[in-house]
């Protein structure tokens, strides 16, 4: 079976691959914007809204794609045409070409708590509370959900959404997430640099580790369909936290020392995004249907240090 990883340049999509090659999973292609390189995998750069790329790598037998290719939170408000022509542009090659196909392919689209807003902003949310995003992010994301619903609702795919937490750490170089600093406020301290945290210390966020998410990404895609229901969109389990319990985890495994390099500068444009997402997350029906979770933040920033400390 052939898997193919949109996005697979990034670091959740490489992960994701690193996953599914120790499942014994040899036939992976990853699609970039980019030029990367990814040891056992074939990696091709291509910019999916607008090249003809996925027909041929459809056509030879049923495929599973993991579609992470996005823009981001920040870069999506900054750039409303931009984040449409990919986000939304790239869904709908995606989906047309397998439409065309002559097999029936399985799509698992990477989504996001931003599909939330508006009156939940601020409070808790589950799979079945109604999508009203705040954000040019969070609405391609929640048309993304309704296209995988309507697809696989049509015969087209066997679809199903995956509604991440936010991913910390995520290490290399910052992106632009507007949660990115969730990510920041661990990595640079622990490697001796100085980190800006741009929101308040009450300010509550729904995290997962990168390895924990990733894992719940590939473990959806193996769930009957059947168990999913006419709403294919799951979130993947996550913890609630609020910036000042991040910064006691970060003193507990980098010491003092890693506390003092963070500041608090606050920025409006950032606390306004982050303050519409939810702050709690109901992923009982995740849970139920096997998705793993989290033991606690601690164990989140652990796995990272073990990971960059291989």
């Amino acid at each position: 079976m052939r898997v193919i990883v949109t996005g697979g340049a990034g670091f959740l999509g490489r992960l994701l691959i690193q996953g599914l090659q120790e499942e014994g999973i040899e036939d992976i292609v990853a699609i970039d914007v980019v030029t990367a390189e990814i040891p056992g995998c074939q990696v091709l750069q291509s910019d999916l809204a607008h090249d003809q790329i996925l027909a041929g790598l459809l056509e030879e037998s049923p495929c599973t794609i993991f579609h992470l290719a996005s823009v981001v939170s920040a870069g999506a408000e900054a750039d409303w045409e931009h984040a449409v022509d990919q986000n939304i542009g790239g869904m709908l090659q995606l989906l047309e070409a397998c439409r065309q196909s002559n097999h029936f392919h399985k799509v698992v689209f990477a989504s996001t708590l931003a599909v939330f807003g508006g009156d939940t902003a601020g409070g808790e949310v589950g799979d079945f509370v109604k999508q009203t995003p705040s954000g040019t992010y969070g609405t391609t994301k929640a048309i993304g959900e309704l296209l995988i619903n309507d697809a696989t609702r049509k015969g087209h795919i066997d679809g199903r959404s995956a509604r991440l937490p936010t991913v910390i750490v995520r290490p290399g170089a910052p992106n632009a997430a507007a949660s990115g600093f969730a990510s920041g406020m661990f990595r640079e301290p622990l490697a001796g640099i100085p980190s800006v945290v741009p929101v308040s210390e009450e300010t509550v966020m729904v995290v997962g580790s990168a390895q924990n998410t990733a894992t719940g990404i590939r473990m959806l895609a193996e769930i009957e369909g059947s168990l999913l229901g006419h709403d294919r969109a799951v979130g993947i389990p996550g913890l609630s936290a609020t910036v000042a319990e991040m910064l006691e985890v970060l003193e507990v495994v980098g010491g003092p020392e890693a506390r003092a390099l963070v500041s608090l500068e606050y920025d409006a444009a950032t606390d306004q995004l982050v303050q519409s997402w939810p702050a709690q997350l109901d992923d009982r029906r995740g849970r139920e249907l096997g998705l793993p979770a989290d033991p606690n933040l601690e164990s989140m920033v652990r796995a990272y240090v073990e990971m960059i400390n291989r």
